[in-house]
């Protein structure tokens, strides 16, 4: 019984909450490691600082690790998309 209950309760922490897609502008691109990575700014997609003393500014970026293709295949100011 304990089983099905932690099995039921992750089906609904991690299975409904479904996966949300960020995008942004590719802000920066580096290989460390023999890895590639994309920089992505996620903050110019909401409106975070909208004149009121307290809301946080400033960029929100992320880094994606990605494959060899992709990262040849975009530019600095591209849109990227990944899944969380």
């Amino acid at each position: 019984m304990n089983k099905f209950l932690i099995v039921t309760f992750s089906f609904f922490l991690f299975g409904c909450s479904g996966l949300t897609n960020d995008c942004g502008e590719i802000y920066s691109k580096y290989i460390k490691d023999a890895e590639y990575f994309l920089v992505v700014n996620l903050s110019n997609q909401r409106p975070y600082n909208n004149g009121d003393d307290d809301s946080p500014g400033g960029e929100i970026l992320a880094d994606a690790m990605v494959s060899k293709s992709v990262y040849d295949s975009k530019k600095i100011g591209d849109e990227f998309c990944f899944e969380n």
